[in-house]
C-alpha cells in the first residue's frame, strides 16, 4: 500500500513538475518585452520625421501587442488601433487571397491564358497578348513593364470603370520580357488581377473584397474607398517638402490601381489578417481560404532579380539571418506599410506610418523590420538613404539659382552691348544665343523628360512622391522653355539690327 502511495505521489510529482516545465517554457517563447519596442518606434518617429504610426504583433493566432503612435492629422488627433491608414502594396496580397479563393472555388485555373477570363485583354504584342497567365501575374513575371503601373499611380479616374479602363490601356505597352521569362514589379499585373477577379465573380473589386475577406475576417475598421475611410477617421498622409512633413489630405485615390494597393485597414484590422495567413486561412473560426492555398501563395516561386530573395504570390520569402520570413511592404504617396509573417516562430508583424518619402531612402520603411529583428533577438540593421537621391535632390534644387545666373548674365551682356560704342558681329550674336538656346532646352529636356524616366515614372507621379523635387523641376522646366524662347526672340532681334546697322560691319566688337 505504501509503495502504491509513494509511486501515485511520484507520478503526480512528475506531472505537476512537467506542466509546470511546459508552463515555464511557453513563457519564454512568449513575446513580454514590448517596452523596448514602443520606445525604439518612437524614438525613430521622432528622428525621421514621422507624425503617426501604428504596430500590431501577433503570435499564434493572438494579437498580443497592439500599440498607436503620434498624430493622425494636422489638428493633432492621435492614432488609435482603430484609424485607417492607406496600405499601399501590402494589398496586393489581398488582391492574390481573392484569385486564390475563386480557384478553390473551381471558376479559376492558375496556369490558364488571362484571355480565357478576359477575351479583350491585349499588350502591344498579339503573340504574347495570349501567352500570359494568371499564375504570371502573381508572379510578377509577365513581361509587364514596372514603368506603366507607375505611370497610372497618377490617373486620377474614378469611374467604376477605372480598373477596366487601366487594364485595357495596357494594349499599347511593350512587353519588358517574354511572359514567364523572368521577374518585374509592376503594380498593372495585380490591377489586371483585379479586372479578372471582377469578370468571373460578377462583382465589383471593392464589393467581393469587402465580402469575402474584409467581413468573415471582422475587418471593421477596413475600406475600398477613400471617402469611407475618412468617415471613419482615415490618418492623413504627410509629404515631405524639404525635409519637413506637411500634412497632404487632398493626396489622389487612385480606384484604378485598386487591386494593386489603395486599401485602407486599421492596425487592429492588419492583427486580424496576419493571424488568417499564420493559421491556415482561418481567424476564429471562421476559414477564408484551405492550408493548401495559403501554402500556394507563400510559395516561393520566381527569384527577384538582383536578389537572393523569391516572389511568392503578393508577397517575397527573404530571411534574416537564418528565420525566413514572408513579407510585403507598401510605399504610396504619404504612407508606408509593412506585413512581415514568420511561420516558423508562429509570428507577425505590421505597421502602418503615415508619411513616405523617397529622400530617406529605406530609413522609414526599415523601422517595422527592425522591430522584428528585436523580436527575434538579433541585431537591429540601420535604413540608408541613397546617394543618388541626394545627388539628384540637390542638383535640381541648384537649377533655379543656375537659372538666375544666367538670367542676369544676359542682362548684363545686353546691358554691356547697348552702352558700348562697339558692336557684337552677327557671329557672336548668334553664338551666344544659340548656346543660350541649347542650355534652357536641354535643362527643360532633362528636368521633365529625363529625370521622371530615370524613376520610370511621369512627371505627375513624381509630384506625387517628392512634391518639392516634383513641382521644383517642372517651374524650372518651364522657365528654361519660356526663357528659351525670351533669348532666341531677343537674338533675333539683335541680328537684325546687325543687319541694318553700317556700324556693326565697320567697328567689331572684340572681347
Amino acid at each position: 500500500m505504501i509503495r502504491k502511495i509513494t509511486f501515485v505521489s511520484i507520478a503526480i510529482f512528475v506531472f505537476i513538475s512537467s506542466s509546470f516545465g511546459v508552463s515555464r517554457s511557453f513563457a519564454k517563447a512568449r513575446l513580454t518585452d514590448f517596452d523596448a519596442v514602443d520606445a525604439y518606434i518612437s524614438a525613430k518617429m521622432k528622428e525621421l520625421g514621422i507624425p503617426g504610426a501604428a504596430l500590431v504583433i501577433v503570435q499564434g493566432d493572438q494579437i498580443v501587442h497592439l500599440k498607436a503612435f503620434g498624430v493622425a492629422d494636422a489638428s493633432g488627433r492621435p492614432v488609435t488601433p482603430q484609424t485607417p491608414f492607406f496600405t499601399g502594396s501590402t494589398g496586393k496580397s489581398f488582391t492574390a487571397l481573392a484569385i486564390m479563393q475563386l480557384v478553390e472555388a473551381g471558376k479559376i485555373k492558375l496556369d490558364a491564358p488571362v484571355q480565357t477570363y478576359l477575351p479583350w485583354f491585349r499588350v502591344a504584342n498579339a503573340h504574347a497578348s495570349a501567352l500570359i497567365t494568371v499564375r504570371q501575374l502573381l508572379n510578377q513575371s509577365s513581361g509587364l513593364p514596372h514603368s506603366i503601373g507607375q505611370t497610372q499611380l497618377a490617373n486620377t479616374d474614378l469611374s467604376d470603370s477605372a480598373i477596366e479602363n487601366n487594364v485595357r490601356a495596357l494594349g499599347k505597352v511593350q512587353l519588358s520580357a517574354p511572359p514567364g521569362e523572368r521577374y518585374e514589379y509592376s503594380n498593372a499585373n495585380y490591377v489586371t488581377l483585379g479586372m479578372i477577379i471582377q469578370a468571373v465573380s460578377g462583382q465589383s473589386y471593392e464589393t467581393y473584397i469587402q465580402e469575402h475577406i474584409f467581413q468573415p475576417l471582422d475587418m471593421q475598421n477596413s475600406f475600398t474607398s477613400k471617402t469611407e475611410a475618412q468617415q471613419d477617421g482615415l490618418a492623413v498622409g504627410y509629404q515631405k517638402w524639404f525635409g519637413i512633413a506637411v500634412a497632404s489630405p487632398n493626396l489622389p485615390f487612385v480606384r484604378g490601381s485598386l487591386p494593386a494597393g489603395q486599401l485602407n485597414m486599421s492596425i487592429e484590422d492588419f492583427g486580424h489578417y496576419l493571424i488568417a495567413q499564420l493559421n491556415n486561412g482561418s481567424y476564429q473560426g471562421v476559414s477564408v481560404l484551405s492550408p493548401a492555398g495559403i501554402a500556394t501563395l507563400h510559395h516561393p516561386d520566381v527569384q527577384m532579380s538582383g536578389s537572393t530573395d523569391y516572389y511568392a504570390m503578393a508577397w517575397e520569402v527573404q530571411h534574416f539571418q537564418d528565420v525566413e520570413v514572408i513579407r510585403h511592404n507598401g510605399q504610396i504617396p504619404g504612407y508606408t506599410t509593412d506585413m512581415i509573417l514568420v511561420p516558423e516562430k508562429n509570428l507577425a508583424v505590421a505597421m502602418v506610418m503615415n508619411t513616405f518619402s523617397p529622400m530617406l531612402g529605406i530609413r522609414v520603411s526599415r523601422l517595422p523590420s527592425s522591430v522584428l529583428r528585436m523580436l527575434l533577438g538579433q541585431e537591429v540593421i540601420p535604413g540608408y538613404e541613397f546617394p543618388y537621391m541626394r545627388v539628384i535632390y540637390a542638383l535640381v534644387l541648384l537649377v533655379p539659382l543656375l537659372h538666375l545666373i544666367a538670367v542676369l548674365t544676359t542682362l548684363r551682356r545686353l546691358r554691356f552691348w547697348r552702352r558700348s560704342a562697339h558692336f557684337p558681329t552677327r557671329m557672336q550674336v548668334t553664338r551666344y544665343f544659340l548656346f543660350l538656346l541649347i542650355w534652357n532646352t536641354a535643362i527643360a529636356y532633362v528636368l521633365l523628360v529625363i529625370l521622371p524616366s530615370t524613376f520610370e515614372a511621369n512627371i505627375s507621379t513624381v509630384i506625387l512622391f517628392q512634391p518639392d523635387i516634383g513641382w521644383v523641376a517642372v517651374v524650372s522646366g518651364i522657365f528654361a522653355i519660356v526663357w528659351g524662347v525670351i533669348s532666341t526672340s531677343i537674338g533675333i532681334s539683335m541680328l537684325r539690327r546687325t543687319v541694318q546697322s553700317p556700324k556693326i560691319v565697320e567697328q567689331p566688337y572684340v572681347g
